[in-house]
């Protein structure tokens, strides 16, 4: 059992000796003591089975090969040995050795930057082309011709690789529209996520000012409409107070909210750009290139779903403000527009 010796048991946290009675998780491969799996009668990565989940070395010759395996070819990220998906930017990690005609440069290159001639399958054999960036541009004669985005082309002055660890989820997405931008000088893209979610997407994506005044522009856009509510279901709150402007103020701010919107799903891919853009040149004047960098864009990019979540529950604490200040009588209106 020299295999485990210095590795720890998921139950007791003690390190395996040469001497201990050791058994085998046969799903995944974690070693347990013998007594450690009987106490728990089954294995504690059991609902990490059905997601591919297998057991790496903490310590032995095996341990620098799975941390190796568990570094994100796509963005560097450092995951838990045995992860199957990167909890940076979502890219499969590599599971298997690479197989004898896979060129050992292709198994360094991000995933959007493979040849796709070396993609496999688990089994080693060919299969279609992988997931890379493949774009059209322009010659100085103004002919078209693809190609396709490598880890160490530049976008903006900036290296493909070092946007993909910026960006985090769905690198393949915006590095394909920040290089379309770049060439084209365009700034529009359809985003549908930023139309649907507005002030809720920017902060996903860690655009925390314009997030915020976003999200406090749509607060004063929403005012009159919810004031309209409130005076309609229960008028005596307002006593005396003239209420002939809220009609007219909401139908405007609707209008103006939807504009908001428009403007939003088809500006935001560019914001995002232009903003990370900022952020990453900082980075670029503050470290040299190297892991140190790697680690500064993988802190300051990604994304924050705790951020969008924060926005949404503040949503509905206002939601639940204007019904109680509404009353039963919107209560029961609501009630009957659905049905019940």
């Amino acid at each position: 059992m020299t295999r485990y010796t210095g590795n720890h048991c998921p139950v007791c946290e003690q390190a395996f000796t040469d001497e201990d009675d050791i058994v085998v998780c046969p799903d995944c491969g974690t070693p347990y003591h013998r007594a450690c799996w009987q106490k728990v009668g089954a294995c504690m990565h059991k609902s990490e089975h059905a997601a591919g989940f297998e057991w790496q070395p903490e310590f032995g010759p095996e341990a620098e090969k799975a941390a190796h395996e568990a570094t994100c070819p796509n963005c560097g990220t450092h995951n838990q040995p045995g992860t199957a998906r990167c909890s940076h930017c979502g890219c499969p990690l590599p599971k298997n050795p690479d197989p004898p005609d896979l060129k050992a440069e292709d198994a360094q290159v991000p995933i959007y930057a493979r040849d796709p001639s070396t993609v496999h399958k688990p089994d080693n054999s060919r299969t279609a082309p992988g997931p890379h960036i493949d774009t059209y541009t322009t010659d100085d004669n103004g002919g078209i011709y693809r190609r396709e985005i490598g880890p160490e082309d530049t976008i903006d002055g900036i290296k493909a690789k070092d946007w993909a660890a910026y960006v985090g989820r769905s690198p393949m997405y915006y590095l394909m529209q920040f290089f379309r931008m770049s060439m084209t000088k365009q700034k529009v893209t359809v985003c549908l996520s930023a139309f649907l979610f507005g002030p809720a997407y920017l902060l996903y994506r860690k655009m925390w000012k314009e997030g915020l005044l976003t999200a406090l522009l749509s607060l004063v856009l929403s005012v009159p409409s919810l004031i309209a509510i409130v005076a309609t279901f229960n008028p005596s709150l307002f006593g005396s107070m003239p209420l002939g402007w809220v009609p007219v103020a909401a139908d405007v701010c609707a209008i103006a909210d939807w504009i908001v919107r428009i403007l939003l799903g088809l500006f935001s891919v560019w914001l995002y750009r232009s903003t990370s853009k900022k952020n990453i040149d900082k980075i670029y004047s503050e470290y040299p290139e190297g892991d140190a960098r790697t680690d500064a864009l993988l802190q300051k990019g990604g994304t924050s779903i705790w951020a969008a979540l924060l926005y949404f529950g503040i949503v509905l604490l206002l939601s639940s403000l204007v019904i109680n200040l509404a009353g039963p009588g919107f209560v029961q209106y609501a009630m009957a527009m659905a049905g019940y």
